[in-house]
């Protein structure tokens, strides 16, 4: 957890340093099947409970800095197909 706050502190401080108060991160969809498109940009991998213990770091780390963080996917963001038909 140490380690992951510590990164994400560095992130949240370039992030201010560049003028930005929220970054759009992070993923945290669980991954439910290996052809989901955006498996590689979620936190939160295959394991519920680590991904939970992984988000927290991550968004403590952001806060730290005074950058707001916004967890993203973390709901019904599973579809692959007819994704230009769907809303």
């Amino acid at each position: 957890d140490d380690l992951l706050t510590r990164y994400a502190a560095a992130i949240g401080s370039e992030f201010r340093g560049k003028g930005a108060n929220v970054i759009l991160g992070p993923s945290v969809n669980v991954h439910r099947t290996a052809y989901m498109g955006r498996n590689f940009e979620y936190l939160s991998g295959e394991d519920p409970y680590l991904g939970s213990r992984l988000t927290s770091a991550y968004i403590q780390g952001i806060h730290s800095e005074g950058v707001m963080a916004v967890a993203k996917h973390f709901a019904f963001n599973e579809q692959e197909t007819m994704q230009e038909n769907s809303s």
